[in-house]
C-alpha cells in the first residue's frame, strides 16, 4: 500500500507519496500549473528529486490542469489518507495513490481522454 510522506499546503501546495515500488512521487500544484516528478526514495532522492527527478506530468495551463483534476476526481475514489483542502492537489495525489508505478502514473496523467471527458 502506498504511503503519504508529506502534504504541504502551508508554504506552497505539494506532496510526496511513496509507491509500493519504493519510488517517490512529488506532486506540485500552483498558480503556474501542475508538475509531477518521480525519484528514488532516500536522502539524495528526496533532496534533489523535486528538481532533477523524472518528469511524469507537467501542465502550465491552469485551466487545463483543473480540467484534468476534475476528470481524475471523477475517475478515482477518495483515499482517507489524503487530507488536502486544495481540490487539485487532492485529485492528483489520489491518482498517484491508485497507480502502481511511475510509468503507470505517466500513462494515467497524460491520457488524452481526461481532457475530452
Amino acid at each position: 500500500m502506498p504511503r503519504v510522506l508529506y502534504i504541504n499546503e502551508k508554504f506552497g501546495h505539494d506532496a510526496t507519496i511513496i509507491l509500493d515500488t519504493g519510488d517517490a512521487c512529488w506532486i506540485s500544484v500552483g498558480n503556474k500549473g501542475v508538475l509531477v516528478r518521480s525519484h528514488k526514495h532516500g536522502f539524495w532522492g528526496g533532496l534533489l528529486g523535486s528538481l532533477f527527478g523524472l518528469k511524469l506530468y507537467q501542465e502550465r495551463d491552469v485551466y487545463r490542469a483543473l480540467s484534468v483534476a476534475q476528470a481524475l476526481a471523477d475517475r478515482f475514489r477518495p483515499v482517507p489518507q489524503i487530507q488536502c483542502r486544495d481540490v487539485m492537489l487532492k485529485a492528483f495525489c489520489t491518482a498517484v495513490w491508485h497507480s502502481s508505478s511511475p510509468a503507470h502514473i505517466q500513462g494515467v496523467l497524460n491520457d488524452p481522454a481526461l481532457l475530452n471527458g
